[in-house]
């Protein structure tokens, strides 16, 4: 999910790049003085694009870090029943000596 988010927001980038480079460099989103609408909405959607990129990062830099704590879990899980069953084996050895 975060990598199709990833690529929208950077196709949504690429695609709007050229037509805001064009438009003035004094885009404000309250005021809008000086700039046309249509560069008004070009730089939305740049701005749109930007939030979705970081967006998507962000939620993978989460899913990653669930996955390498869910498996450092489950480490430390098959390593404690390793433990147990050697107990075990040494309670059965134990059991057959006496």
């Amino acid at each position: 999910m975060s990598l199709a988010t990833l690529g929208v927001g950077v196709w949504l980038l690429t695609r709007v790049h050229a037509v805001t480079a064009v438009c003035s460099g004094t885009v404000s989103l309250f005021t809008g003085a000086g700039v046309s609408t249509h560069c008004m909405n070009m730089a939305a959607t740049y701005f749109l694009g930007f939030a979705l990129v970081m967006l998507s990062l962000l939620a993978l830099a989460i899913s990653l870090f669930s996955m390498a704590r869910k498996e450092r879990y489950d480490r430390r899980r098959i390593r404690r029943s390793a433990i147990i069953k050697l107990q075990r084996r040494e309670a059965e050895r134990l059991r057959d000596a006496a």
